[in-house]
């Protein structure tokens, strides 16, 4: 007989990637066969009842986005179910859409209610938004680098931005929204941000809101509009998007020594070789001169 052996963490939390069940990894879907219960948070199509193949219970964590209650107080509630059911019979697993790291705070709270319970906790990747981004808009970060910023804590903390480096902000149509609601988006607060972004680059740069795909039936939605309708289009769109704001200038190289230390060598012409004559008897290959 078959003894499994017990799991080496008490919680797993682990990511749904964006694209519905085609972007759940097959570490994912063992991690979560291998618990005794799975917390979900993801509003894909089809993602709760294909769970529901792989565990034995599943509870559905997006009923606790009460309206009118505080972002924070939310993911505490959520935290402590996790825990709570940690505690009582390990091991369980937390599964959010995206990355489980990528603006993810249930997944911070859980990892410090298991540290001072002596639970131990072990994290799986996911792909997030800023992964499909990067496909929807073709960049390669390698070229010029990337800053990622949260559009509150952005403002809040009057962050420097580099104009020379493309930006993402993330969670901008609900920039300074702390509570679950419903309704239009604020037009006051997205003209602060707009107003922030303003500073740094000119009105008539143009920046994109990407909303990438959540089922592979569909298609990324990108829109390209000037900073300075920023506020405007952002309060006639949904609370979902991510803003990315390409490079201003290009940075010129400062250290032209190292520089060319890094250039590759140059290309050496290739030795032609000798034509050979075809031996005697044998057809003619190949165009022949008119």
């Amino acid at each position: 007989m078959k003894v499994s052996k017990p799991l080496p963490y008490d919680i797993a939390v682990v990511g749904l990637g964006i694209t519905g069940i085609h972007q759940i990894t097959r570490e994912s879907e063992e991690t979560i066969k291998r618990c005794t219960e799975t917390f979900v948070i993801d509003t894909a199509v089809g993602v709760l009842d294909y769970l529901k193949t792989l565990s034995p219970k599943i509870t559905d964590l997006m009923a606790l986005y009460t309206l009118g209650s505080h972002r924070r107080q939310i993911y505490r509630r959520m935290a402590s179910e996790v825990v709570a059911a940690a505690m009582e019979n390990p091991t369980v697993c937390f599964a959010a859409y995206g990355h489980p790291k990528m603006y993810c705070y249930p997944t911070t709270l859980i990892q410090r209610s298991a540290k001072l319970l002596n639970l131990k906790v072990q994290v799986f990747p996911g792909i997030s938004c800023v992964d499909t981004l990067l496909v929807d808009l073709n960049l390669d970060p390698g070229l010029e680098g990337l800053q990622i910023y949260d559009a509150t804590d952005l403002i809040v903390r009057r962050r420097p931005l580099q104009t020379d480096v493309s930006c993402i902000i993330m969670q901008a149509p609900i920039v300074l929204e702390a509570y679950n609601r419903q309704g239009t988006l604020s037009l006051e607060n997205l003209t602060l941000l707009q107003n922030y972004l303003l500073e740094f680059y000119p009105a008539d740069h143009k920046v994109v809101i990407d909303l990438s795909k959540t089922h592979p039936l569909l298609e990324p939605t990108t829109q390209k509009i000037a900073l300075g309708n920023l506020a405007a289009v952002l309060c006639r769109s949904s609370t979902m998007g991510t803003l990315f704001i390409p490079p201003a200038h290009h940075r010129e190289v400062a250290n032209r020594e190292l520089a060319a230390k890094l250039s590759p060598p140059p290309l050496r012409p290739i030795a032609q070789q000798p034509t050979k004559s075809p031996r005697s008897g044998r057809p003619k290959i190949g165009p022949q001169p008119s």
